[in-house]
């Protein structure tokens, strides 16, 4: 009998649930596509300085996952999102027809964490709870 090595599934750094079909993270490098399968997504927003890279674009593309580019700069001292952006962002997220949904930015924390706890805000979720999700 041979030895049968099954690749490792590795998530996104800072992979996380944001509820139910909506996951989150940082970019995502080839070696966690095995992982991102598993998701079953429709959906995949990078919220990036540039599109996503081939390894991304051919994966959604085997895959049937609507791949949405949304430029935004890097992040310096402060992350900032337009109105317009934040409106086309959470639309896709509370859409059930997007679901599942990852959505990602370079590091997974500040264009993420920014898109995410305007998600919160227009859950009514308390501003206290939103800035420590934002946090972590």
């Amino acid at each position: 009998m041979g030895d049968y090595l099954t690749p490792p599934l590795i998530p996104p750094f800072r992979f996380a649930v944001v509820e139910g079909n909506v996951f989150r993270g940082a970019y995502p490098k080839e070696r966690c596509l095995r992982f991102m399968k598993r998701l079953q997504l429709r959906t995949w927003i990078a919220l990036t300085p540039e599109p996503p890279a081939e390894h991304v674009a051919r994966f959604c593309e085997e895959e049937n996952i609507n791949l949405v580019h949304i430029k935004v700069a890097k992040p310096k001292e402060s992350v900032t999102l337009s109105f317009s952006r934040v409106t086309r962002i959470l639309q896709m997220l509370v859409d059930v027809a997007n679901l599942p949904v990852y959505i990602h930015c370079l590091d997974g924390t500040s264009v993420t964490g920014l898109a995410v706890a305007c998600l919160r805000r227009l859950q009514l979720w308390d501003m206290r709870h939103t800035l420590a999700e934002f946090s972590r």
